[in-house]
């Protein structure tokens, strides 16, 4: 276990119901252009029109609309929206692309050249970029928490991070009421990658005692409340848990990092346009089963921890969770195929691979893809 470690999270995160109510009190006082960025979910539920009135002596710039796993290109309008308005703070408000898109934006606003030129690495971030405020609509990705941004690149099929330390937010305000209007299918999603995420976390090459903690507490509660939250999407104390539990485990992995499971996930969601939960959903329980000689004591304290006995009991449940929540089980539905396996292995060694506790070959991965085609 890695005892050697640095913990970087937002300078001021707020957590409860209705703290978004305290957003104008927390922007800084010299930050008059603001470019407000979220998802049309936000837009047609009239939240961009309730933020934009909480700020009345700010002159707000919105953008309403980022694609999921948002390509350049995007992020390239809303760097030069930003560069064009002169904007000094930026505001993303919903799921982790909307976030994603606006942290980079936020970052490169005031630097030279555009996102491409990060993305492939021909720039390098050296100073922090404006102010910027994340409030998530979604208890899922974590991204108002850490300090890289998930991008594609449509031409190419690539999918993959910037990150930097100064990416972290300034501000997170993770308000449980706005997750209230998410349908059930993006509740399942964004849920099980959150747990996806927590459990990753927990067996993680780079695991520490701090980050093993959280991810345990997180896996607890995404695992007790996803189903209620899923069912019942009124219930605001599933709501609660959930958005804590998503919170936590981005605060674990910030540390940990991830694993095969995210590995795969973004060249297969690139390449076939599968979203990133389901994605995850579909990659875990496979996993799980590859990673088990490796991690069968880690996997019973994870079953020990919600309720059951060992590491095969945890397994188990896992899968019936997934059945609660009506995720498919393979790929076919999304159109895997021999064909796209070269891609997927050329595209999957990121750092999450490396940070995987069972060392895959490609052989191993090969087989695994066939069991899901």
């Amino acid at each position: 276990m890695n005892e050697s470690y640095v913990l970087n999270y937002p300078s001021e995160i707020l957590f409860g119901n209705g703290r978004i109510q305290e957003l104008h009190e927390k922007l800084p006082k010299n930050a008059k252009k603001i470019l407000l960025v979220t998802g049309k979910h936000a837009e047609n539920t009239g939240l961009v029109n309730e933020i934009i009135k909480m700020l009345p002596s700010r002159d707000v710039i919105a953008h309403c609309g980022i694609s999921p796993e948002p390509p350049l290109n995007e992020v390239d309008i809303l760097i030069k929206k930003g560069r064009e308005n002169k904007s000094d703070a930026v505001i993303a408000v919903g799921g982790g692309s909307v976030i994603d898109a606006a942290k980079t934006a936020a970052c490169l606003i005031p630097k030279e050249g555009l996102t491409e030129d990060y993305f492939y690495n021909r720039r390098e971030i050296k100073e922090k970029g404006l102010f910027f405020a994340a409030i998530p609509t979604t208890a899922g990705t974590g991204a108002e928490i850490t300090r890289n941004a998930v991008l594609t690149d449509p031409s190419a099929g690539i999918k993959q991070s910037i990150r930097h330390n100064t990416m972290v937010p300034d501000l997170a305000i993770i308000d449980p009421l706005l997750t209230l209007s998410n349908p059930p299918v993006l509740t399942a999603f964004s849920g099980l990658d959150a747990y996806t995420q927590a459990i990753e976390s927990y067996v993680s090459k780079n695991a520490c005692s701090i980050s093993k903690s959280l991810a345990l507490c997180a896996i607890n509660k995404i695992y007790h409340n996803l189903p209620t939250a899923f069912m019942f999407p009124g219930n605001i104390g599933a709501r609660l848990q959930m958005a804590e539990g998503s919170m936590i485990t981005a605060m674990a992995f910030a540390q940990s990092g991830l694993g095969a499971v995210h590995g795969l996930a973004h060249p297969i969601g690139s390449l076939l346009k599968v979203p990133h939960g389901a994605a995850c959903s579909i990659l875990l329980v496979p996993i799980l089963k590859w990673n088990l000689p490796a991690c069968e004591t880690e996997f019973a304290k994870i079953g020990r921890a919600i309720g059951f006995e060992n590491a095969e009991d945890f397994i188990e449940k896992t899968v019936e969770l997934q059945e609660k929540l009506g995720i498919p089980v393979t790929f076919t539905s999304y159109g895997l195929k021999e064909e796209h396996f070269d891609f997927i292995l050329k595209n999957c060694r990121s750092n999450s691979m490396k940070l995987n506790p069972r060392h895959m070959e490609d052989s191993d991965i090969t087989r695994i893809l066939e069991e899901l085609s």
